[in-house]
């Protein structure tokens, strides 16, 4: 027995110290400064446990974009912005530069509208004499993440990084909020933002998920 434990420490000793002069000859750690589809820019730190798992995290600013939609007579202007914050686990099967990704996500990117209107207003069937302001909001959850890519493998020096997937969110969670100074309108239009909040809410449950869609350039140490 004694001798059984005795090999069986001195075999996985020898395979973590197999492991770690693998993973120093591969490389150290490794950043990366990228760019993505609702995450925005990005920096990276990764490093190889072994020519073929590569750990991961990153941090991003969001995208910061701003539009106006003008609907119903009322002029919206739409913020997507937060950033998408993964760490993760990249899988080379190949030991090159294609990998297979596994992690999660924290998400701080949200769709924001907001209108203020005067005069007669359309919000929903109903019209509305006065000033109207809307606020509305999507959001989506932390989640795990699923993706692919082509990057730069466990080996020192300059790599570039392209990478599709998915952040599986479930549906946003959806915010339609509003004040009006139409007298005795409030609750009116309460309503007609709460008939509006279902009908979004129906439309954005056929998406429940972000995508991933990245570049970066990379360098490892």
């Amino acid at each position: 027995m004694k001798n059984a434990l005795k090999n069986s420490l001195l075999a996985s000793a020898i395979g973590l110290g197999m492991m770690a002069t693998q993973a120093q000859a591969d490389g150290g750690l490794g950043v990366g400064i990228g760019y993505g589809l609702l995450a925005g820019p990005t920096l990276e730190l990764n490093y190889p446990i072994n020519s073929y798992l590569v750990a991961r995290g990153s941090v991003s600013s969001g995208m910061g974009l701003n539009q106006t939609n003008r609907v119903d007579n009322v002029n919206y202007k739409i913020k997507a912005d937060g950033g998408i914050h993964r760490l993760g686990l990249n899988y080379h099967p190949f030991q090159g530069s294609f990998f297979l990704s596994a992690g999660y996500a924290i998400n701080q990117f949200e769709l924001t509208a907001n209108a203020r209107e005067s005069g007669t207003v359309t919000v929903g069937d109903d019209t509305f004499d006065g000033t109207v302001a809307i606020n509305g909001k999507l959001k989506w959850d932390n989640a795990p993440t699923l993706s692919l890519g082509w990057g730069h493998s466990p080996k020192q020096g300059w790599g570039a990084l392209f990478e599709v997937g998915a952040i599986f969110t479930g549906a946003a969670d959806v915010s339609l909020k509003g004040t009006t100074n139409a007298p005795g309108r409030q609750d009116d239009l309460n309503k007609e933002l709460r008939n509006e909040e279902r009908k979004l809410k129906d439309d954005v449950a056929k998406l429940d998920f972000l995508p991933i869609l990245q570049l970066a350039v990379t360098y490892r140490f």
